[in-house]
């Protein structure tokens, strides 16, 4: 296969290389608008020597010179599309292109130098950064990023650094918001790696949104080892308490999922005490304390019916949604450490929200509430009701 792509014109192994770096399909315009930006010297001074040698007797253009002196368009590549196609090597369905296989890939690569592929590759993605529209950027973001960071280690400057670490972030965000939290895993390394030892000085926000969002997305993918290391990152660092509570959200909820619950109670009692709100002791509960919990809960609800309270406004108090939440995987864990601790903790929910408003964390609370009044409370009528709520 490489054999046969060294004896295609110079123009179509050129548009081979640079489809080979973009993925199994790929648009046209894309390889034009790179052959545009990048000029034949670059271009040639990237390929095998074995090909470029072949290619001497073959159509050149001049050094420095670009295929941009072409009009342009799609149409003026027209014969090397042509070539690849007639050839095999390529289906075209309009302006897509897609290899007929993966090996018809790997030997397109391989009309790359070795030593200038990463090089390339990142050139590549930064023509397409710096010329794609915006919602092209988006379409194709991964392809983008992946590119550049070929080159990661060669970037030169703290601006640049900055702006490949803020694309890893974009793409890791977006590749967890679709659910691929292993690839996401892989662009919030990159874009700690970007940063570097200056990180945390050079740019925080980015910073700590990719050790969070990277905490995260180890967690959902059970890499507990660098979930662990990135938490412990974060929370050395002198930050406001409600910056450090996606990581610590993550530590409660990933202590409660292998088992630990004494660990998982401890932090997210910590955390609430961090925000300032009331916050249960870890001990069990005396009987008189959860009635007079209880009294305290019945005198907010009044007389409300389950549409009162689904009428009742959205929290908007961040403090009060992070210590509801906390409040939420206490409920878990205390039920199954210290049941005594449970009715508490559902009556803080419930009266938070009463108090405060409706958060995600609400009708959890209220179904809980009901079963308490269904089960040990004995009132299954105003069980019901909260049940409804």
């Amino acid at each position: 296969l490489v054999d046969k792509m060294n004896r295609l014109k110079e123009e179509t192994q050129k548009m081979l290389m640079v489809a080979s770096c973009l993925g199994a399909s790929f648009k046209v315009s894309a390889i034009v608008e790179v052959m545009k930006n990048i000029s034949d010297g670059e271009i040639r001074s990237s390929m095998r020597s074995s090909s470029s040698s072949i290619l001497t007797g073959s159509f050149l253009l001049n050094e420095g010179e670009s295929f941009a002196s072409r009009d342009g368009s799609v149409s003026s590549f027209a014969s090397s599309i042509k070539e690849f196609e007639e050839e095999g090597l390529v289906e075209m369905d309009n302006e897509t292109g897609r290899f007929v296989h993966n090996q018809v890939q790997s030997a397109a690569f391989e009309l790359i130098s070795p030593e200038q592929r990463n090089s390339f590759r990142a050139k590549i993605g930064s023509t397409l950064l710096n010329t794609l529209s915006p919602d092209e950027l988006e379409t194709n973001l991964f392809e983008v990023v992946g590119l550049l960071n070929c080159a990661a280690s060669e970037t030169d400057t703290d601006v640049e650094r900055d702006q490949l670490a803020k694309l890893n972030l974009r793409a890791g965000t977006k590749a967890s918001d679709n659910g691929a939290f292993d690839t996401a895993s892989v662009y919030f390394q990159a874009g700690r790696d970007a940063l570097g030892s200056r990180g945390w000085e050079g740019d925080y926000s980015t910073m700590l949104d990719l050790c969070s969002d990277g905490a995260n997305a180890c967690f959902l993918t059970g890499d507990f080892d660098t979930m662990n290391e990135l938490i412990d990152e974060v929370l050395s660092k002198d930050i406001d308490t409600k910056e450090s509570y996606r990581v610590s959200d993550i530590k409660v909820k990933s202590l409660l999922t292998v088992g630990k619950m004494n660990e998982s109670i401890d932090a997210a009692l910590e955390f609430r005490r961090q925000l300032g709100l009331p916050t249960p002791q870890k001990k069990a509960a005396s009987k008189f304390t959860i009635n007079r919990e209880y009294i305290r809960v019945k005198k907010l609800l009044k007389d409300k019916t389950a549409e009162d309270i689904a009428n009742l406004p959205e929290l908007d108090d961040e403090r009060y949604e992070m210590g509801q939440r906390m409040n939420e995987h206490l409920a878990t864990s205390v039920y199954l450490l210290d049941p005594t601790m449970y009715p508490l903790i559902v009556f803080q929910l419930v009266a938070t929200s009463l108090k405060h408003g409706l958060s995600p964390t609400s009708s959890p609370a209220f179904a809980r509430l009901g079963m308490l009044l269904c089960g040990p409370f004995g009132k299954p009528h105003e069980g019901c009701e909260m049940a409804k709520a």
